[in-house]
């Protein structure tokens, strides 16, 4: 059973990548990547989402196909990645005015010649794979978009059991994301309501996915990828999540961020992550308040040493 990490914009950068990367998940992407921003050669897109580790893999998004083979070709040849995922399902209004993700799948058939034409355009130990929803304005073709994944070559497709309509609201419907895995024989990879190790082993066993992407579940708790290895090969989740690991993990990533972003005097971006791993927390509030009027590595660290002391 697979463990995948979403791309996640603005939240799956180089350097919280690199603190997941120590509880080993199958596969992680980088943020998602516009093809209009790689293909401007835009400074954010080159230098920072796309600041690659060896096997990690990259999603990209846009409707234009030969813009689309470009990004793929660019990302596969020039920077070594070794897998490709077409973005079809992200659901946010300013993707979806412009035709992309989750609009796409309006347009099925076109789905299938972004598809067909990257993969006949990358090399063939490069994969391949499509991420897409359950559904847009009513309609429901997922096991056509399953089916198209499968005769356009790809890997594995992952379904978000949403549709684009619910952006991330009610629930996912597993039943739906099965009902995929059960019409097609390349790999199915289940999306959505996957917080604790035993949403992922209940959904699993329900749907028969041969792996689980982790997307919201996995902010300020890394430790998700552990827990769900160890419910799946040990039937229990051994390991335990306190205040003060949270705590230390805050300062990890705070420290880190700092080594990572040398020509940066401050990774705004931090406070939300180190926010994300107080929750729940007592005197969280507060510490919260404090950490979004801090704009300095070092005061960061001092702020969630004393809370340490004071646990």
């Amino acid at each position: 059973m697979k463990i995948y990490i979403a791309p996640l914009a603005g939240v799956t950068d180089y350097t919280f990548r690199g603190l997941l990367d120590e509880y080993k998940p199958d596969l992680m992407f980088t943020e998602m990547v516009s093809i209009n921003a790689l293909e401007m050669e835009n400074e954010k897109t080159l230098n920072q989402i796309l600041r690659i580790r060896d096997g990690e893999a990259v999603q990209i998004f846009g409707k234009d196909i030969d813009k689309m083979v470009h990004s793929a070709k660019y990302i596969t040849e020039k920077l070594g990645v070794k897998h490709i995922d077409v973005n079809a399902g992200c659901p946010v209004n300013k993707i979806i005015r412009n035709g992309y993700g989750a609009a796409l799948l309006e347009e099925p058939d076109h789905i299938k010649r972004i598809l067909c034409e990257i993969r006949e355009n990358i090399a063939d130990d490069v994969d391949l794979s499509l991420k897409t929803r359950v559904g847009y304005k009513g309609l429901k073709q997922h096991k056509l978009v399953g089916k198209i994944a499968q005769e356009s070559g790809c890997k594995h497709i992952t379904i978000h059991g949403r549709t684009r309509e619910q952006m991330y609201s009610g629930k996912a419907d597993w039943e739906l994301i099965k009902e995929v895995k059960e019409s097609i024989d390349i790999e199915v990879i289940g999306n959505g309501d996957i917080f604790t190790a035993e949403d992922a082993y209940e959904k699993v066993k329900y749907s028969g996915v041969d792996g689980i992407m982790l997307a919201r579940g996995i902010c300020g708790n890394p430790w998700l990828v552990q827990q769900i290895r160890e419910k799946f090969e040990l039937g229990e989740v051994k390991t335990e999540v306190t205040s003060e690991d949270r705590l230390n993990m805050a300062i990890k990533h705070t420290l880190q961020a700092k080594l990572d972003n040398p020509n940066k005097v401050f990774l705004f971006e931090l406070r939300k992550h180190l926010c994300w791993y107080l929750k729940g927390m007592r005197n969280g509030a507060a510490l919260k308040s404090a950490i979004n009027l801090i704009d300095s590595y070092d005061e960061l660290v001092k702020l969630l040493e004393r809370a340490k002391e004071n646990l």
